[in-house]
């Protein structure tokens, strides 16, 4: 690692505080680490690192480290931290302080110099399609919040001012120049006083804005005011990850794998991603309520800009017979708002509820009338108000009467003649459709069954209804927990804890066999280590004896087991960093010792 070592004012020979960074010279959007190390201890707190405007910085966590040389046990805690720099510039960092016991200890400044060199790598440039946005809380960590002109988003309306159920297009564009974003999010953003409906399917495009080049993602959707009022729209926020070529030299630590090997910022493709978020601006927008006056009398709270046609079929019918009214309403606005043009028919006709259809900017609604006497010649007028938001004015369309032609129907159409004798008086009855109204004779009465003996009496009848609720509650359960695997990183780490001791624990007998003791030692502490990690979702790496008493603590662990877990971890550091250790029977102490630790672990419920 390519780095820069500035040692700090101190006290004692073996206790000192040193600020450390990756590489001094960097370019704008590549990442680089500084390390905080306090060398002659490890129960030092992490120092209060301030922000840096034109630095975006993130705790990473801690490693620790222990040292044997000649019989000399040296010990050092380093916290580490990521910067993205995100503007050119000289930066100065430091100096930064600690304490530790009554001493104070503090390391000097360092100066960051960064160029105004591009290291982003350009992904999906070009004539390619807009990238699909991933569905919103997919990322994996939480994203650092993302502020440069290379990357940004905006927020815009057509109008801050509106009137209730209107509806207005929202426009919200992510400006890209010069760099790489994938898995990109659909922005979210606070909307009181208003309901959503859903995006369009993003659009790509290409822009100039302030003399700079920038590639557009531009995301639609449609807003309805709901509530009268003052609010503020926005801001919008949206997470995605960005690219970055991958320069970041991996070192490996003296536990046989570096905190480096698990950051989240590497790819498989020679590229570095981190989660960034963007935020937008914020628009104040006032909600009016529908003016009083003009206010029509069949007003339902349609509001836009709309026409209406109305048609009748047949125009000529007998009486009884239906006549279609189709009343279609067509235009720009919340189809949602609009309700049946208003129709009164009065005693003349029966009417049922209309049937309706929404066809992209219209909406059908087609009435059944049915005439009741020839008397009918027309069908009343139609009308449909609304308020137009453009004009602040409400309008009426009015459309009809429509003419009709009704005749009586013919008596042998209406009823069947019936003469019972000669010089009786004549009935007459409905006409009826033979087969509908009649239970016919079963010339076949089928199979037939004692009185009361019923299929839910016999007990191989339930067991048949219980096997698919059974077999229903067996795959449900694998279901959940299959899911809760794919969701809680804590629960999966602890499933397979035992399953990866065992295995270690194995190679640790193997080495053992074999007479070597090194390897044995290696092997135990990486398999205590991992498991431990696992058991208390701790970060891989990075699991030391304090952390996992502080785990421990609070479920009140026997004190034995504790003791144990000090001797294990303090024997691998010794046989780790001696010049030769032995096995035999000390060794053999040490596997039994962690055999008990993790059947212990595993009693325990945590």
């Amino acid at each position: 690692m390519i780095g820069l070592v500035i040692a700090s004012n101190s006290w004692g020979d073996d206790t000192r505080f040193e600020l450390t960074l990756e590489k001094t010279s960097v370019s704008v959007g590549n990442p680089l680490y500084l390390y905080l190390t306090f060398y002659g201890a490890q129960n030092v707190a992490r120092p209060d690192v301030p922000k840096v405007n034109g630095l975006q910085m993130q705790y990473v966590g801690p490693s620790t480290k222990v040292q044997v040389i000649n019989g000399q046990v040296s010990q050092s805690i380093t916290y580490t931290y990521l910067i993205l720099p995100l503007r050119k510039g000289e930066y100065k960092l430091g100096p930064f302080t600690t304490q530790f016991g009554r001493m104070p200890y503090k390391t000097d400044a360092v100066t960051l110099v960064v160029n105004d060199v591009p290291g982003l790598v350009s992904v999906g440039t070009g004539g390619s399609p807009a990238p699909a946005p991933v569905p919103r809380g997919a990322m994996d960590e939480d994203p650092i919040p993302y502020e440069d002109d290379r990357v940004f988003l905006t927020m815009d309306i057509e109008k801050t001012t509106v009137y209730v159920n209107e509806e207005i297009p929202v426009v919200i564009k992510m400006y890209v120049h010069n760099a790489g974003l994938r898995d990109i999010e659909f922005p979210t953003f606070p909307h009181e006083g208003f309901s959503t409906g859903e995006y369009t399917e993003p659009i790509r495009r290409s822009e100039v804005r302030r003399g700079l080049s920038y590639e557009i993602l531009l995301f639609r959707m449609k807003l309805y005011a709901i509530k009268e009022g003052e609010y503020m729209l926005g801001p919008a926020r949206l997470n995605c990850k960005m690219v970055t070529q991958k320069q970041v030299r991996r070192r490996a630590s003296f536990f046989g794998r570096s905190i480096f090997d698990d950051d989240f910022f590497t790819s498989r493709f020679g590229q570095n991603t981190y989660p960034i978020s963007l935020e937008s601006n914020e628009i104040p927008i006032k909600i009016l309520p529908f003016p009083t006056a003009g206010r029509p009398a069949d007003f339902q709270g349609a509001t836009g800009d709309f026409s209406m046609e109305v048609f009748a079929d047949p125009r000529e019918v007998k009486v009884g017979d239906p006549v279609v009214l189709k009343m279609i309403v067509t235009g720009s606005g919340n189809l949602d708002t609009v309700t049946a043009p208003k129709l009164s028919v009065g005693d003349k006709f029966k009417t049922y509820e209309p049937q309706v259809t929404k066809n992209d900017n219209r909406k059908i609604y087609e009435q059944i009338l049915i005439p009741k006497s020839d008397e009918v010649k027309e069908i009343p007028k139609v009308s449909f108000s609304f308020f137009d938001t453009r004009s602040g004015k409400y309008k009426t369309i009015t459309k009809g009467p429509l003419p009709i032609k009704v005749t009586e129907r013919p008596e042998s159409e209406r009823a069947v003649k019936m003469v019972s004798m000669t010089g009786t008086e004549q009935m007459l009855y409905p006409q009826e459709k033979i087969g509908q109204d009649i239970v016919h004779v079963k010339e076949n009465i089928g199979k037939l069954y004692p009185k009361e003996k019923f299929l839910y009496g016999n007990w191989l009848f339930w067991v048949v209804q219980l096997v698919p609720l059974a077999a229903f509650m067996f795959f449900y359960a694998g279901y959940r927990k299959h899911e809760r695997i794919l969701t809680d990183r804590s629960y999966a780490r602890s499933l397979k804890a035992p399953r990866r001791a065992r295995s270690g624990l194995a190679k640790a007998r193997a080495y053992l066999e074999k007479g070597e003791a090194l390897p044995f030692y290696d092997a135990i502490f990486k398999t205590l280590q991992e498991y431990l990690g696992n058991r208390f979702d701790l970060p891989r790496g990075n699991v030391n004896l304090r952390d996992v008493e502080n785990c421990l603590s609070p479920i009140g662990c026997d004190e034995s087991i504790l003791d144990m877990l000090r001797e294990v971890f303090s024997k691998c550091e010794m046989a780790r960093y001696a010049s030769s250790v032995t096995g035999g029977q000390e060794a053999e102490g040490i596997l039994e010792k962690v055999r008990k630790i993790i059947d212990y672990m595993e009693k325990v419920k945590i």
